[in-house]
């Protein structure tokens, strides 16, 4: 069985018998080193707990660190692993262990049957009777474009507030009196006038959130308020006269507004002193000033290059921090704001030079959250390089230089990298942690918009490891605070999951209206792989509740757009949404084609089920189509895959494709087995779509042969969901009529033409005539 063997290097453990092979010779091991062992091998998708581990092996967890180390440093021993190597076990400081080390190739590894592939066999057909059915593609590489999408997107420091959000202030964009060329201050004024604020002990909405609020409702004062959770909004303005600069301050919140006014050449002194008597009225002491003359002119400068960044005008920015003095050129914060800009321009290499020489350049003893922040930057830029490793020791040093500063937003960015990294690299427990820890420092800092991007990759999360009961909700609520934001791209991939989630929670009507909030925007997506994401996404929905003609002109419109160097994942995704389409419809040759193509573009992929999707179609279309020696030499290519593969998700459809080929080539009791393996599977994870997919097939075969007691009883696992999803109505409807239960069967048929919209329903679910008597067992 491949759940009880596994072979990694010259390593074979055999979990029923309890046994570990080292280069073919038995290794002697007591049982508590064999169960750690074994408990690391079967989480090898994540990092485990030292107090998990204690408690699975010793049922108590007051052992000490010594006796834990002593059978951990066995456990290496026995497999030529060592503490200095840790190729197999590696050590997760502060935290537990991980199991590292890839599955072998060897035989032993792969599923194997009682009764082999005939693949000689005389080519067979899919059966008119057999319902096909196929799971539901989930959002594509949702997490590496979280990762190139959110961080470091923010363009401002926004400082630490003394307070969380409940009376925190949000200001509004300056309403600006003036001519063109200072059409800067109103972002620019808008962001001196909150760092004042900030700077005097008032807690203050990023400006990024205000800006985004503003770009989608306008000035709504409500609106504004609702979104960030701010007690007080602050409406200004600022008007040029010959005289110079009059700026008003108004705060709005509570019963009544007030206001006050500053006047003087300068437009960021008379914001700074609006915004100090904005301070006195609400009680707080303003900032002691220098009263450097270059210094304000620097600040203008700034204030100037911020409005730009506000605007993701990072040419104009970019121009303005260059052309500054010489002496602003070469502070730390400028070069960090041009870092940043290369960044967001993707200008990677240039981005982490830069970073690379301010980093030697400032010390922590003398500035440790500056270093931090530098830290946190080439976190970002190895992210979206693809090096996770290098990532995570950025993001990690960062953290702890932060952790006993008051700076919650960089705190909260780097908790966010870092627990991004550990998604990435499958370990749950230690990205929920630092999601969580990321989560509390927004609140902190009063920034809703990252909140939402914290949700998100919390559902993304959620989702990754099947968790989609829970997922959904997490999703749903990011998305619907993206909206609000105006944050498309964000919004587009949190839709893409949610709409995932919902589908193999069967729930096809929520996901097509998930789908409805991203849709609408979608012509203002620049990113065409995330457009067209969310337009396969959004086949798939619409394919579940009945549209089928729209899913296919939609499918058909993405694989004619995208890129085939730049979107091979999205392409291959798009053929194998299309291909399992045509195979439900009954175009089985058609199918073949986009579901092989599919494959190698998906063998790079990060979801697991995009794979196996496209695998278990073409198996079934070329199964379907007679070409019976293609279809088993597939079906190995997926059982040796499977194996290698930490997710049980791949074991479970191994299975259920070889439970279909052993039931065409006649072995029923072997494929009864089979099934029976796989609809356990199914029943642990507890994914409906996984369940259903079982069930159906399993259904269907067991009505085929006439064993209606069993097929009752599988049945009815699915029957929960027969309300809502037209394959598992359709099985009901069947079972019905083959039990001779008319009144039931005519219930259920009504269901399923409900459900139907413009896909085919088979002779079979809609002739009760096709059953004789029920068999007597």
């Amino acid at each position: 069985m491949p759940d009880q063997i596994f072979t990694f290097r010259d390593c074979r453990i055999d979990l029923s018998t309890r046994e570990l092979r080292r280069a073919g010779e038995r290794v002697e091991l007591s049982p508590k080193v064999f169960d750690c062992l074994v408990y690391l091998v079967e989480r090898r998708q994540r990092a485990v707990g030292r107090d998990e581990l204690v408690a699975a092996v010793w049922g108590k967890t007051e052992i000490t660190d010594t006796l834990l180390g002593q059978t951990i440093m066995k456990a290496r021993r026995a497999i030529g692993d060592s503490a200095d190597e840790q190729n197999a076990i590696r050590t997760i400081p502060r935290f537990g262990y991980a199991w590292v080390a890839l599955p072998g190739k060897e035989a032993d590894n792969e599923p194997t049957s009682p009764a082999a592939i005939n693949t000689t066999a005389r080519p067979m057909p899919l059966p008119r009777r057999f319902v096909a059915r196929h799971m539901h593609w989930i959002a594509l590489g949702a997490i590496a474009l979280l990762a190139s999408l959110w961080l470091w997107d923010r363009t401002a420091d926004q400082g630490a507030p003394t307070s969380s959000a409940p009376d925190s202030a949000a200001v509004l964009p300056i309403d600006v009196v003036a001519p063109e060329e200072w059409s800067w201050v109103r972002f620019g004024l808008m962001d001196a006038i909150a760092t004042r604020l900030r700077d005097g002990g008032q807690p203050v909405v990023p400006s990024d959130n205000v800006v985004a609020l503003t770009r989608v409702a306008g000035k709504d004062d409500g609106g504004v308020r609702d979104a960030t959770g701010a007690r007080f909004i602050v409406v200004s303005s600022a008007t040029w006269n010959p005289s110079g600069w009059i700026v008003h301050l108004e705060l709005r919140g509570d019963s009544t507004a007030r206001s006050v006014d500053a006047h003087d050449a300068d437009v960021l002194l008379a914001g700074r002193a609006a915004a100090d008597r904005l301070l006195t009225m609400l009680g707080k002491t303003p900032p002691a000033d220098a009263g450097d003359p270059q210094q304000w002119s620097d600040a203008k400068l700034l204030a100037n290059a911020e409005a730009a960044l506000l605007t993701d005008d990072l040419a104009g920015a970019r121009r303005l921090l260059e052309s500054s003095p010489a002496a602003l050129q070469a502070s730390p914060e400028v070069r960090l704001r041009l870092a940043k800009i290369d960044f967001r321009a993707g200008q990677l290499d240039t981005a982490r030079q830069s970073l690379l020489d301010l980093l030697a350049a400032t010390r922590a003893e003398t500035d440790a959250v500056m270093r931090a922040k530098i830290l946190d930057g080439l976190g970002n830029v190895a992210m979206r390089e693809g090096r996770t490793d290098a990532a995570a020791t950025y993001y990690g040093e960062a953290v702890s230089l932060l952790e006993n500063h008051n700076a919650p937003a960089e705190l909260g960015q780097a908790y966010m990298g870092r627990g991004l990294v550990a998604q990435t690299q499958l370990h749950a427990d230690a990205a929920r942690g630092d999601f969580s820890r990321a989560r509390i420092m927004f609140e902190l800092a009063g920034d809703r918009l990252a909140l939402a991007r914290v949700e998100a990759n919390e559902g993304m999360l959620d989702a990754s490891f099947d968790r989609y009961a829970s997922a959904a909700p997490v999703l749903e609520q990011a998305a619907q605070r993206f909206e609000r934001f105006g944050t498309l791209n964000e919004l587009a991939v949190t839709t893409s999951a949610e709409v995932g989630a919902q589908l193999a929670l069967l729930d096809p009507a929520a996901a097509l209206l998930a789908s409805d909030r991203a849709w609408k925007v979608r012509d203002r997506l620049a990113n065409a792989g995330i457009r067209h994401a969310l337009a396969i996404n959004r086949a798939l929905a619409l394919d579940a509740n009945g549209r089928r003609r729209e899913a296919e002109e939609l499918l058909n419109t993405v694989i004619a757009e995208a890129d085939p160097q730049r979107e091979k994942n999205v392409l291959a995704a798009g053929r194998s949404a299309l291909a399992r389409l045509w195979l439900l419809s009954g175009r089985f040759h058609d199918a073949i084609d986009p579901a092989l193509a599919a494959l190698p573009g998906l063998a790079e992929g990060e979801d697991v089920r995009d794979r196996l999707a496209a695998s278990l179609t073409a198996i079934r279309a070329l199964r379907a189509d007679g070409r019976s020696r293609e279809a088993a030499d597939q079906l190995h290519a997926l059982e040796r895959w499977a194996t290698s593969m930490p997710d049980s998700s791949a074991t479970l459809y191994a299975r259920l494709a070889r439970a279909e080929q052993l039931n065409v080539d006649k072995d029923a009791t072997t494929a009864h087995a089979e099934y029976d393996r796989a609809l356990d599977l199914a029943e642990r994870g507890g994914v409906p779509t996984d369940i259903a997919d079982v069930v159906i097939s399993y259904g269907n075969v067991l009505i085929g042969e006439g064993d209606l007691q069993q097929a009752s009883a599988v049945i009815g696992r699915a029957t929960r969901w027969a309300e809502r999803d037209f394959g598992c109505a359709m099985v009901r409807a069947r079972l019905y009529a083959a039990l001779g239960q008319a009144d039931a069967w005519k219930n259920a048929l009504a269901t399923v033409r409900s459900l139907a919209g413009d896909r085919n329903i088979p002779d079979v679910v809609t002739r009760m005539s096709d059953y004789g008597p029920p068999a007597q067992k």
